[in-house]
């Protein structure tokens, strides 16, 4: 008896393994921005193919992962390839499963080899839009009395597949090298030119496939410290100015425009979706009204404008991104607090651990003006060199008091270089280091 009910189990083991329903679908890619607004995200055909035999009372689930069906949801059964179909109804749903039930079965019919077809079942919108992966549904099925029927675990397949479509990216950042051998008003040989700098940034708009946006244009805002631009004397930076300083092609684009602080250009694009390639122009050193560089890091924001599938206008924010940097072709520390006036003294050291003599310029800003002078002193090599007198000396001839920021560059290779900046209240000879 102990051995027939062994073979019983191995046998009932065995034809378990081989009755396993199959399922398919061909997902739909369903755009995430297009998507938003419609009333509900069709489900594809999702077909059963069925490996056992089925009796009145038996029940089969479909159970949906990664979204919900949408309460106008009707899914129902259709049976293919039978001669005389079996009648099956829905005997439940929720917003992740439908479970039906075959209630009548055609004498002498045979299930194994022919398919169940779910139809009519349709998702919740925004547990589309809100998925994070694909959607999926999974079958299994039961006899009357509890058993598993015609399935090891279950069977799953992907339904829909999520997919964003619009997107932004820098693919050309700007990478200017200030030159410090010119004053800093100009880039070394080897960047786009000595005078120029380029940016250019990308929006893809990728086909999904189902519910598609249709992109309208971009808006991009450069980010960064255009004070530069300004030549002609007065306060901000005005049309004639941005115009010389700055252009952009690609599209059908707006004029270009500068923020009141002068740290943010917006260019708008229409129509079809292009890159915007955007080029920054210095004076260089050979106009007598070129400013001083500053090296700085530059970000880029970029709104793209689209329709949803329904039609309605509607924005997608892209998160800020790096579009590069200007950097310097030596060595740039800052001191950001330096009291001038007759309470405070100051001690300034250049150390260079190098081989290389390095010229030193300071900017002393305060009041709202920098001041820039190269000093007569340089960054002897093997050696560090005190600049407090000439910086002071300085300090006073350009009528600033009180408290200021200094920056010092040096020409040689930064990573020789270290600054020390220490100021001294007289009365007490209390010190405090800044640097």
């Amino acid at each position: 008896m102990f051995k027939k009910t062994l073979l019983a189990l191995a046998l009932t083991s065995v034809a378990g393994f081989a009755n396993a329903a199959v399922t398919s679908a061909t997902p739909n890619v369903v755009s995430l921005e297009g998507a938003v607004g419609q009333a509900t995200i069709a489900v594809p055909t999702y077909t059963v193919t069925l490996a056992a035999e089925y009796a009145a009372g038996d029940t089969f689930t479909i159970t949906l992962s990664g979204a919900e069906f949408d309460t106008t949801s009707a899914p129902s059964i259709a049976a293919m390839g039978f001669t005389s179909a079996p009648t099956v109804g829905l005997l439940s749903k929720t917003a992740s499963t439908a479970t039906f039930r075959v209630t009548a079965v055609p004498s002498g019919e045979t299930f194994s080899g022919n398919t169940f077809v779910l139809t009519g079942a349709v998702l919740k919108t925004t547990s589309v839009t809100d998925a994070a992966g694909d959607i999926k549904l999974s079958y299994a099925a039961k006899t009357s009395t509890g058993l598993d029927l015609d399935n090891v675990g279950t069977a799953t397949s992907t339904v829909v597949t999520t997919k964003s479509q619009l997107s932004s990216s820098p693919t050309t950042k700007l990478d200017a090298v200030i030159d410090v051998e010119n004053e800093r008003k100009q880039f070394t040989v080897g960047n786009n030119t000595i005078t120029t700098d380029i940016l250019v940034v990308t929006p893809v708009v990728a086909t999904a496939g189902t519910n598609d946006a249709v992109y309208t244009g971009a808006t991009h805002v450069i980010k960064g410290d255009f004070s530069w631009m300004e030549s002609d004397g007065d306060a901000g930076i005005d049309a004639a100015e941005l115009a010389a300083a700055f252009s952009a092609t690609g599209g059908t684009l707006a004029t270009p425009t500068i923020n009141t602080a002068g740290d943010a250009i917006t260019v708008a694009a229409t129509g079809a979706v292009a890159p915007m390639t955007a080029t920054f122009t210095v004076l260089g050193k050979a106009n007598a009204k070129a400013p001083i560089l500053p090296t700085q890091m530059f970000t880029i924001d970029t709104t793209i404008k689209y329709n949803t599938a329904a039609g309605t206008a509607s924005t997608k924010t892209i998160p800020s991104a790096s579009a590069g940097a200007w950097t310097l072709n030596g060595f740039d520390e800052n001191i950001v607090f330096m009291p001038f006036d007759a309470q405070y003294a100051q001690s300034i050291n250049v150390s260079n651990t190098g081989s290389v003599a390095g010229a030193i310029t300071v900017d002393i800003t305060a009041g709202g003006k920098t001041y820039t002078k190269t000093l007569t002193a340089t960054a002897t090599p093997k050696a560090t060199t005190n600049i407090s007198a000439e910086v002071k000396a300085f300090a006073t001839e350009s009528g600033v008091t009180g408290n200021a920021h200094v920056k010092v560059v040096v020409n040689s290779p930064a990573a020789d270089i270290d600054v020390s900046g220490v100021y001294y209240h007289r009365a007490d000879a209390d010190r405090v280091k800044t640097k």
